[in-house]
């Protein structure tokens, strides 16, 4: 779907591109806002960067959401064989074969042509952004010998923390380049052109690079320096569209649900549960982040939902969701996911389980109709979301973290609400689609005012906990930040356990990729995936 969109982007400016060759290219050579063979050139290199790595974020978060119960885990029953080294092939390929290249090229022009500062501080958040992601992924990755064509083509991999040092230090010149800029980025599909914006996205990433590291002292410079993503007019997103054919520019969540054949994703039952079974009060997010085709999952046969005459799991805690989110929750019905490492076959329930609401798949709010959504694409926001990255919500809940476990100046308390709150005005301001029944301003205080009233009564660790868990809610859509939280404190706690009661120990990395470890003489593949990357320092990490 993105790929179609990324050749009719170029196409579109490569016949922008030709057209520049009868101007005036002397008189425009002293102003490099007007339009060159250059300029155009960087413009066509500078968009594809940036729609390629909206497609990067969200294979990122794909691949993590099952790991920390935000989507089912169901591809294997134990963490070391839920995915294999073949599945992160696509997302290998995007970093080192498409967005670091282009990245790089965008910063040579600029080099070479002078006067696109602008340009090379994007790409350089962009390519540090990458390069981040790929290291809390898995680990150690070629970086110092990489990109260096026929002259190397079995680069070793660099520490893991030799790669974030170098990211960081390009962030920082990203802020220098942004903080004097010149040329103008055709079409700048996040930010329109805002350096500040920008600025603050470069700032919000070290702050999330810091955090994983523990960098106590960086941390509080950048809250006293007070230019992080703090507003959702900075939200650092993907933005999809509405267009269903050539190209079909819709969030990929949208299109898996709401076309023939139905749910494309088993979601997570503790995943829903968490939005009404876990606090007296109902979460306002809970009908904008999921839409059920079917309100009643106890009249279900055994074959569609066998779980329903299955007793309860005697290695499962008391009072975790099994079977469905709902199946044991007065008053709510039809939530009805999977369990963490049900790997089962698939039964014929794709026009029943639950699936993408409005928020971020630009899907349908829950208005209790429950219906099908297999009507060709014509229901809802027709697949209008985001991918979020880095929103203002997740800059205060990194903040609370940051206070709770490293000391840093900030208020916990006072990050944990704002952080809240942002999150639910952006959910809830995300469709015009939710009528009468929409949660209300009350519902809202109501909710804040059960999470502040929880962390004021709990201890340390459960005020950690809360936020931890506060902050994965507001993750929906972006499983990255969810996994990195989760290996930062291994919270929250009382996940549901992997459905197999002899379970493997937690994924603290991925497997390489197999066309990394298969095509590099000096690659090998990892003994397990509990080898954790370079900042992840719990021993032995965590157990769920």
């Amino acid at each position: 779907m993105k790929n179609i969109f990324k050749i009719f982007l170029a196409f579109g400016l490569l016949v922008f591109v030709s057209a520049c060759d009868s101007l005036d290219l002397d008189e425009q050579a002293i102003n490099p806002n007007s339009v060159t063979p250059e300029n155009a050139e960087i413009n066509l290199v500078m968009n594809n960067a940036m729609i390629e790595l909206g497609d990067f974020i969200d294979e990122a978060s794909d691949e993590t959401m099952p790991y920390v119960r935000m989507t089912a885990l169901d591809g294997g029953d134990r963490y070391d064989n839920q995915d294999g080294p073949s599945s992160f092939d696509f997302i290998w390929d995007l970093a080192y074969s498409q967005i670091i290249p282009d990245c790089n090229l965008i910063i040579q022009l600029a080099e070479e042509n002078g006067g696109f500062t602008r340009h090379a501080g994007v790409a350089k958040i962009i390519k540090a952004y990458t390069m981040l992601t790929l290291v809390d992924l898995f680990g150690d990755i070629p970086y110092s010998q990489a990109f260096q064509g026929t002259d190397e083509l079995n680069p070793t991999a660099d520490a893991g923390s030799s790669v974030y040092e170098a990211a960081i230090g390009l962030l920082e010149k990203a802020i220098a380049d942004l903080g004097n800029p010149s040329g103008t980025i055709t079409n700048d599909i996040f930010y329109d052109g805002s350096d500040a914006s920008w600025i603050k996205a470069a700032n919000s990433l070290k702050l999330k690079a810091y955090l994983n590291t523990g960098n106590t002292a960086q941390i509080n410079a950048l809250i006293a320096a007070d230019d992080l993503i703090s507003a959702e007019a900075d939200d650092f997103q993907f933005q999809y569209g509405s267009n269903r054919n050539t190209p079909d520019a819709r969030h990929p969540y949208y299109a898996d649900s709401y076309e023939a054949g139905g749910a494309g994703w088993y979601l997570s039952n503790q995943y829903m549960w968490f939005l009404f079974g876990d606090k007296f009060t109902e979460d306002p997010r809970l009908k904008y982040y999921f839409y059920r085709q079917d309100c009643d999952e106890t009249d279900e046969n055994f074959f569609t939902l066998d779980c329903t005459a299955l007793p309860y799991p005697t290695h499962f805690p008391a009072g975790l969701p099994w079977c469905t989110a709902s199946l044991d929750v007065a008053g709510y019905s039809g939530y009805w996911g999977r369990d963490h490492g049900n790997n089962d076959g698939i039964p014929p329930d794709g026009l029943k389980r639950t699936v993408w609401g409005a928020y971020p798949a630009g899907g349908k709010y829950d208005d209790n109709s429950c219906g099908g959504t297999s009507n060709g694409g014509t229901d809802g926001d027709g697949g209008a979301g985001i991918q979020p990255m880095i929103l203002s919500s997740y800059v205060d809940f990194m903040r609370a973290e940051a206070a709770l476990t490293l000391s840093t100046s900030d208020d916990a308390a006072a990050m944990l609400e704002s952080g809240v709150r942002k999150s639910i005005t952006k959910v809830m301001g995300f469709t015009s689609q939710a009528g009468a029944d929409a949660p209300s301003m009350d519902d809202v205080e109501d909710y804040v005012t059960e999470v502040n009233n929880k962390f004021n009564a709990a201890d340390a660790d459960g005020k950690l906990d809360l936020v931890m868990k506060e902050y994965l809610i507001a993750l929906q859509g972006n499983g990255l930040e969810g996994y990195n939280g989760y290996r930062r404190t291994c919270m929250p706690k009382n996940l549901q356990p992997l459905r197999l009661d002899d379970p493997s120990p937690f994924a603290r990395s991925f497997w390489y990729p197999s066309n990394y470890v298969n095509r590099n003489s000096n690659a090998s593949q990892k003994a397990d995936v509990t080898v954790p990357v370079f900042w992840d320092t719990k021993a032995p990490g965590c157990a769920q």
